[in-house]
């Protein structure tokens, strides 16, 4: 049986950039990958302990949901809440 994943935007999507499926890791180099030491963009930094299955391919953009939730755009999103979101706790 195959099951169907919805979010209110329509069917979750691979990562367009590394064609993850939802809930795979992201391939290297991947630019939609978000670092989960810093919060930031994983192709641009270099922290050490980055958990790739922490910050999978979930097939919605990241902070897409949290910010509409928060009622903020995606920018205002990454300004103030990206670390809150994508940092993984210690």
């Amino acid at each position: 049986m195959r099951v169907r994943m919805f979010h209110q935007h329509g069917n979750l999507e691979d990562c367009h950039d590394c064609g993850a499926k939802p809930g795979k890791v992201h391939t290297d180099g991947c630019d939609v990958e978000r670092c989960s030491v810093c919060g930031g963009q994983r192709l641009g930094c270099d922290c050490e302990g980055h958990d790739q299955g922490f910050a999978r391919w979930t097939g919605i953009w990241p902070g897409e949901v949290e910010s509409e939730y928060l009622g903020v755009d995606l920018n205002e999103f990454d300004i103030k809440y990206r670390k809150i979101f994508f940092i993984k706790p210690r």
